[in-house]
């Protein structure tokens, strides 16, 4: 009879300690298999180690690794599957990883923000209400989520807003989904039916899409020295509702004529990019007469996501701007 959670892990935080002589905190192995050794799950967990590495040395091969090691895993009988991850990337490898999750089972993220050898750490309730929610019945069909705080998050919406507080993560517009409980998950509000799923699994390597920011006195100078044959695509972190300097729009035109995707976020915390309401050079409105396509409640880093498993996926121009619409504001 297989396991009700298989438990991968990726490391962060949650698998660190803290050295004693400088009180710096480093990836520890033992303290990882103390933690899933420890932890009281209340349902069978069996576990597998993927890694143990900072979330900024997280790699597309680890999250298709997690993808289909959780697909086998659900495939097999088991309620869902639960992925640790550091803190600092843990909400792009959620929304990667949603692009592809195909499974009614709940596929959880989770970590924590102080080390295990830290007074008061936070791994171990949050793991325990990870698996909470890989078993919920009030869980399945909701793809990827983030637990974290005894909150549920959306992988479309979850976001760190804090680089210190245990209560890291937040979601935009609507808040969290759903508070973790001891025998299920309390629904605050019911999300929208999820979009069609991506075939297959991320890349190993993503087409190549930086992101520029917008701001003052900036005029995108940098796209003169980039190659266009060398971008796959460009997401620029614009200001206000996705606008940029007038003196930007000859090299963003020139981008576009010749083809590649330019998807213009913002780099405002809230309220996210506009269609319409301004129409002066740099504005939304000269971006999208210029051929490129607004990011909507998407961050410049989930829009990057986005475009890269698009342009992965053989996406045309049409089926780019269909799948951001769907994040319109």
């Amino acid at each position: 009879m297989s396991a009700a959670v298989r438990l991968l892990t990726l490391g962060g935080t949650i698998f660190m300690t803290e050295e004693t002589a400088d009180g710096h905190a480093r990836p520890d192995d033992l303290a990882g298999a103390r933690l899933v050794a420890s932890a009281r799950y209340g349902v069978s967990v069996s576990t597998h180690p993927l890694a143990n590495v900072s979330s900024s040395d997280v790699r597309p091969h680890h999250l298709r690794s997690a993808l289909e090691l959780a697909r086998e895993a659900v495939d097999a009988g088991a309620q869902g599957a639960v992925l640790t991850h550091g803190t600092d990337t843990l909400e792009e490898s959620a929304f990667l990883l949603d692009r592809y999750w195909d499974r009614e089972a709940p596929l959880v993220l989770t970590g924590a923000m102080r080390p295990a050898s830290a007074p008061g750490a936070d791994g171990p309730a949050n793991l325990r209400d990870a698996v909470r929610t890989a078993v919920a019945p009030s869980a399945r069909g909701l793809g990827v989520l983030v637990v974290f705080d005894a909150q549920v998050h959306l992988a479309d919406q979850v976001s760190k807003a804090s680089s210190r507080s245990v209560s890291a993560f937040s979601s935009f517009p609507a808040g969290p989904l759903a508070l973790v409980h001891e025998h299920d998950v309390q629904l605050l509000h019911r999300p929208l039916p999820r979009r069609a799923r991506l075939p297959g699994a991320p890349m190993d390597r993503l087409p190549s899409v930086p992101v520029l920011t917008a701001g003052l006195d900036e005029d995108l100078g940098l796209l003169d020295h980039l190659p266009p044959h060398e971008l796959a695509g460009l997401v620029i972190a614009g200001v206000g509702m996705g606008h940029v300097s007038p003196a930007a729009m000859p090299r963003l035109r020139r981008l576009l004529a010749g083809g590649t995707p330019v998807v213009v976020a913002t780099r405002i915390g809230a309220g996210g990019t506009s269609t319409h309401h301004y129409a002066y050079p740099g504005s939304e409105v000269d971006l999208l007469e210029a051929g490129a396509v607004m990011a909507g409640l998407l961050p410049p880093a989930k829009a990057r996501l986005l475009l890269q498993a698009l342009l992965a996926d053989g996406s045309t121009p049409e089926r780019i701007r269909e799948e951001f619409a769907a994040y319109a504001s």
